[in-house]
């Protein structure tokens, strides 16, 4: 899935061969008598189904135009026969027929492609581009195009995986044969993960909107729907997570102190921080101290997606329940895979849902400023049970070294856990919405190189 970029699906019919032996005829000598009983009853439904499938096929697509005929054509028959009653009815039948002759001949045929990003914030709108191309000999004339929605009641949450459009109506006068028309729609979707457009639904209502005829179009584009991101206005508990991750963060950047590096001889136009005079006073030329922060540019993000309940874990996935303790991980995960990526920090992150593999395969990096990719990961996780996740949490830990700072965010960290972490782990759990723990070990330093000048 790339962004910015037309996906076209087209269905190619496919041959199946068969290689070997040959099948043998039937016992009988001839054809299967059974066979040919059922291909005649089928072919004497569709003749006596005919009629009531063409009468619902012209019911569905009647307008208020078209029942208006039809009634005026109903009145006139029951007036005293002559003109200028002949005359209205003959107009009425003529446009009912011709009307419905031309809306199934002017029926459009096109091919539809789509422009979206590949990602998207949960509950964020944003923009999709559907480009509908004419494929048809004859013009599509009077189209209206919009994405499907299912019919449910006022004030009730659009279903899982179902998007929130926009609510507008693209109406379209005109495409020319081999023409193409852009349309944009903003589509919102209130639930994480990984989901398929709707479908879009082109109506055509030529000749006059007597008739429509209606053509559905699968979208079989997806788009990851990425963690919505916490914020401090939300209740006192995001708050207190967004001040442990900022205090983290903080002291991952800056650093305790400034470290010692050497000295060296001084420069016109260099930066003094401060003199060596002692080494001055030896040498007989000016010699200045350099120090420097110890910054660290890499860290490892851990995501534990594991759930509270184990028991009904998957009766969760069956049914695709959200737990909101879960979702509020991922949402601080989100939001600490975008501030140290705007902080220039490399991001190395795991999430508990993916297996783990070696050292280099098992995590993932993204460059400073690039935290897509780690977001769509985030929309992709899914539920694990606690033993497993623990259990692949040690295993990253280990792989990690000793000399990355580790950030594990979790909602299920026991005791035990708590007290067997590395020095350079630090553990922020969120227990419910109402409780929160963070245990947290000093950042190492990286060991700095003196240099001494003779």
């Amino acid at each position: 899935m790339s962004g910015a970029a037309a996906h076209v699906f087209s269905t190619k019919s496919s041959e199946t061969r068969t290689t070997g032996a040959k099948k043998p005829p039937d016992e009988g000598g001839g054809h299967n008598p059974f066979a040919r009983l059922g291909r005649w009853a089928r072919l004497v439904g569709r003749v006596l189904l005919s009629p009531f499938r063409a009468f619902m096929s012209l019911r569905r697509s009647m307008t208020w135009a078209s029942v208006t005929l039809l009634l005026i054509g109903i009145i006139s028959l029951n007036v005293i026969w002559g003109y200028p009653w002949t005359g209205m009815f003959s107009a009425c039948m003529s446009l009912l027929f011709a009307g419905f002759a031309i809306n199934r001949i002017m029926r459009p045929n096109l091919a539809i492609e789509f422009s979206l990003p590949c990602s998207a914030p949960a509950g964020e709108a944003f923009t999709v581009t559907t480009h509908a191309s004419n494929r048809s000999r004859l013009p599509a004339i009077e189209l209206v195009l919009k994405f499907f929605e299912s019919p449910r009641r006022r004030r009730k949450p659009a279903p899982r995986g179902e998007p929130l459009s926009s609510g507008t109506v693209s109406r379209i006068p005109i495409i020319m044969p081999g023409a193409r028309m852009d349309i944009s729609t903003s589509l919102v979707y209130e639930h994480r993960g990984v989901h398929r457009l709707p479908d879009v639904i082109v109506t055509s209502m030529f000749p006059f909107h007597l008739f429509r005829s209606v053509r559905r179009y699968p979208g079989e584009v997806e788009i990851a729907i990425t963690p919505r991101p916490l914020t401090g206005d939300e209740d006192a508990v995001a708050r207190t997570v967004l001040n442990a991750l900022g205090g983290w963060s903080h002291k991952l950047l800056s650093g305790d102190a400034l470290d010692y590096t050497g000295s060296r001889e001084y420069v016109v136009g260099m930066p003094v921080r401060r003199w060596d005079f002692a080494s001055w006073a030896r040498l007989g030329r000016p010699i200045v101290r350099e120090f420097q922060s110890p910054s660290i540019q890499t860290v490892m993000l851990i995501v534990d997606t594991a759930g509270k309940d184990d028991a009904h874990l998957s009766a969760r996935r069956s049914n695709h329940d959200v737990d909101p303790v879960r979702e509020r991980v991922l949402s601080l995960a989100a939001t600490a895979v975008t501030e140290l990526s705007r902080k220039m920090v490399e991001i190395r992150m795991y999430v508990t849902s993916e297996p783990v593999g070696p050292p280099e395969s098992a995590v993932g990096k993204a460059a400073a400023l690039d935290c897509e990719p780690l977001l769509i990961r985030l929309a992709e996780a899914t539920a694990v049970t606690d033993i497993e996740s623990r259990q692949r949490i040690e295993r990253v830990i280990v792989q990690t070294g000793a000399m990355v700072p580790v950030l594990v965010l979790t909602s299920t960290a026991s005791e035990d856990m708590q007290e067997s972490l590395p020095t350079n782990v630090t553990l922020l759990r969120v227990d419910s919405p109402l409780d929160i723990h963070e245990t947290q070990h000093p950042l190492p330093k990286p060991q700095p190189t003196r240099e001494t000048v003779a």
